[in-house]
């Protein structure tokens, strides 16, 4: 069974919606992580306003990226993507929408065989995803700047509290810090 991983870059608020304040900490030990992260995948899982902007973003940025950010640039590109969506119905960028009750499409994605699947953005179908258990592991990077979740909170409407244990813990030079979480079998005491 695959292993669905969601990834975001989360303040110290809470916030993951406007990530204006994650780019100045995009580095070199950024790019290594998200490049090993994405290597272990061979398929995206998107949420529609996550799929709408990255999709008119990162083609454009296959002519103009440089060093190891061309090669993510690349992956990113050319893997395959799955959009949890109502309204979309004409995709391109290699994407297609889920077919039908997005836990069972997910469910069934899962299912298959291959490599991971990671999920970037947080939104609306996060709560589906957290309140059907569908997340196997988190890396949540902890940026050093207390940003409000005024826009958008980490998770939203999610129904019941996931346990969650810490699996690591890289500190970048940048203060960022990489968490890694997988859900708890049983609460800890």
């Amino acid at each position: 069974m695959r292993k669905l991983i969601e990834a975001t870059h989360v303040s110290l608020g809470g916030e993951v919606g406007a990530l204006d304040w994650a780019f100045p900490y995009l580095d070199d030990e950024h790019q290594r992580y998200a490049s090993e992260l994405l290597a272990s995948a061979d398929a995206l899982l998107l949420g529609r306003k996550t799929y709408e902007g990255l999709s008119a973003a990162y083609p454009q940025m296959e002519a103009t990226a440089e060093g190891g950010f061309q090669d993510f640039v690349h992956r990113m590109n050319t893997l395959p993507k799955h959009v949890a969506t109502s309204s979309l119905t004409e995709l391109g960028w290699n994407a297609k929408p889920l077919d039908g009750d997005a836990v069972d499409a997910v469910r069934a994605l899962k299912a298959q065989r291959g490599g991971n699947i990671v999920k970037f953005g947080t939104g609306p179908l996060d709560a589906l995803l957290l309140e059907h258990r569908l997340v196997d592991e988190y890396h949540f990077w902890l940026t050093p700047v207390v940003a409000p979740a005024t826009v958008q909170p980490l998770i939203e409407g999610v129904i019941g509290a996931p346990m969650l244990t810490l699996r690591g813990a890289t500190p970048f030079r940048s203060g960022v810090v990489a968490l890694r979480y997988t859900r708890a079998l049983s609460p800890s005491p």
